[in-house]
């Protein structure tokens, strides 16, 4: 039976009707369908080895100088469609007869309008599986008409048939552009090449390719050097700049410093006494008027103390500024309408540098305890540690965020009629740091409020 089907489907000689789309009837054509290629005028021939078809394939193809192909493998035939490179047709590109074959079934024959805005009509037929000889291809209304009653006219019965309305021979229009989807589209419609060697055009695209693949790895290198030369740039500023902070801590505070103490905040602070001691000196000497203007309120922040004044009688900003010149870092600035001042004064303090803490529920204990005996009341909340992450480095992955600490921040408020220097006289030191000393002068007395930290572990 199968040697009866090959028989049957075997190539006709050039001359006999079958043969007539390879004989000049209908070119090879190809057509474009949702993006895709699909290649018609395919000269289709059966192979009879079940294990070597491709062989023979590629044998067919040196005889009739063709070197693309499409195979079918069906239950009754294996069968093969030739086409050449130099008709357009290349690897990669569809097969119309293999992807309307490998949906409609095995005996139909189908035939549509292009567009509607030319005279080309496009037909194919297959039976038993094998797409007939002849019945692949791209033709005007009048050559597809006659192929089609030619088909008809033989002794085969089709299963389907898919037919203009114009052609008037009965059937149902096909919807071409669904049967032609991407997602309906198998691997095993595509085109390929007969021989295993490249094409010259091909080995020009893959020359360029690999020439464009050679520009790429070059450049990357360079690149990846580039970065590298960042990141040692890079590593050796943050080592520089490591080195500068620990000079100047050591500067600062007096003595050398273990390099661990640039992450601690309370050795890059002055002491609770250099704190004192600095902002105290210069608030005592601000004066209590100025050309009449009177003292109201300072501030101290460890690196600069601020002081405010309001305007009394007939006094003028102009004689505010004319007696306040040389007195403070900059010129006063004005606010509330002009009748008050603000002047400010720069401070440099020591360092405290690094120290061990002590253990939070001691250093707080004793804290709390100190404050009470002095009359205060003392309002201390934890606040939350975040570590700031390494910065990082061009070129390279983001660092991995840094362990939590094994120290416990607080910070410390309270007020006072009597200043600091009085009621933190003696305290003990270790972990706590001043952030904020201010004073406010209240009708005939003044009421003093601290800021501060305490670390402990």
């Amino acid at each position: 039976m199968k040697l009866s089907l090959l028989k049957r489907l075997r190539r006709p000689p050039r001359s006999s009707p079958l043969a007539e789309n390879n004989a000049g009837n209908s070119k090879v054509q190809v057509l474009s369908y949702h993006g895709n290629a699909f290649v018609t005028g395919l000269l289709w021939h059966p192979l009879g080895s079940l294990t070597g078809y491709m062989k023979e394939a590629r044998q067919f193809g040196r005889q009739e100088s063709m070197d693309i192909v499409a195979i079918r493998r069906t239950e009754s035939i294996i069968q093969a469609g030739f086409v050449s490179r130099s008709d357009g047709a290349v690897k990669g590109m569809y097969s119309l007869a293999a992807a309307l074959a490998g949906q409609l079934g095995k005996s139909w024959l189908a035939a549509w309008r292009i567009t509607p805005d030319e005279d080309r009509y496009a037909l194919v037929a297959v039976l038993k599986g094998a797409v007939i000889p002849g019945c692949d291809l791209v033709g005007t209304a009048e050559t597809i008409k006659r192929k089609v009653a030619q088909q008809l006219s033989r002794e085969i019965t089709f299963e389907e048939i898919f037919l203009p309305a114009e052609f008037e021979h009965g059937g149902k229009p096909i919807d071409i552009e669904q049967l032609l989807r991407p997602e309906r589209l198998k691997r095993e419609y595509r085109l390929r090449p007969l021989a295993f060697g490249l094409s010259r055009e091909e080995l020009l695209k893959l020359g360029a390719l690999a020439a464009l693949g050679l520009i790429a790895l070059v450049g990357f290198q360079r690149w990846q050097a580039h970065q590298a030369e960042l990141a040692r740039q890079a590593a050796l500023e943050a080592e520089r700049r490591r080195q500068a902070e620990l000079a100047e801590l050591a500067q600062r505070s007096g003595e050398t410093q273990p390099a661990q103490a640039l992450e601690h905040p309370w050795a890059k602070q002055p002491s609770v006494v250099a704190f004192v001691e600095g902002c105290n000196a210069l608030i005592d000497q601000l004066p209590p008027s100025i050309a009449g203007w009177l003292f109201s309120a300072a501030q101290c922040d460890g690196t600069l103390v601020s002081a405010n004044y309001k305007r009394t009688g007939n006094s003028t900003a102009a004689e505010f500024s004319q007696a306040a010149e040389g007195l403070f870092a900059e010129a006063p600035a004005f606010y509330d309408e002009g009748n008050s001042a603000a002047v400010k004064t720069n401070l440099v303090l020591p360092l405290a540098g690094d120290e061990p803490l002590r253990d939070a529920s001691t250093a707080l204990a004793d804290l709390t305890s100190w404050l009470q005996q002095q009359s205060l009341v003392p309002a201390i909340k934890e606040v939350p540690v975040a570590v700031p992450a390494p910065p990082a480095i061009p070129g390279q992955p983001a660092p991995p965020p840094p362990p939590p600490p094994d120290w416990k921040h607080f910070e410390v408020q309270t007020s006072s009629p009597l200043p600091p220097a009085l009621f933190l006289k003696g305290i003990e030191g270790r972990g706590l740091r001043l952030r904020e000393i201010t004073t406010q002068w209240q009708g005939h007395e003044s009421k003093w409020s601290i800021t501060g930290d305490l670390y402990a572990k």
